[in-house]
């Protein structure tokens, strides 16, 4: 499963102080965060019904540029499966969980089909910057820590 990893990283840093930390390191790496009035896992699954301990925070961050994810989707609308980009960032006692899913580019390629396009990159070029994304976004994540 080396095409497919989960990558993890843990802190004491406050939940809240890591999200502010990591919002700054995407900012200056031309990202945005996007839909955090919705990041709130814990209170999603409160208010459908789900018991969960009072001081459990469990939130998912969406990344974008998009810009740049726009004008590949022209491209190959198959691409928005890899497009956005979601850290989910929870509380284990004292301890703030950091977790996001990488793929190789050569999974993506394969997946995608190895498509060529007139009007822009093909799937493995494509799938070869996506590798240089979840690099960045490890990035991200240390610097926020």
């Amino acid at each position: 499963m080396s095409d497919v990893k989960i990558f993890r990283s843990s802190t004491v840093k406050p939940l809240e102080d890591f999200v502010a930390d990591f919002t700054s390191a995407v900012e200056k790496r031309g990202f945005a965060l996007y839909h955090q009035d919705k990041a709130d896992l814990a209170a999603f699954y409160r208010r459908a019904g789900v018991d969960l301990p009072k001081d459990y925070q469990h939130v998912m961050l969406q990344i974008c540029k998009p810009l740049q994810s726009g004008g590949t989707l022209r491209v190959n609308p198959e691409r928005s499966l890899f497009v956005q980009k979601f850290i989910f960032v929870y509380t284990t006692g004292e301890t703030t969980e950091i977790r996001f899913l990488g793929y190789s580019g050569k999974l993506i390629a394969d997946l995608l089909g190895h498509n060529t396009f007139a009007d822009g990159p093909d799937d493995d070029a494509f799938g070869e910057r996506m590798t240089g994304t979840f690099a960045a976004m490890q990035e991200m994540v240390q610097e926020a820590l």
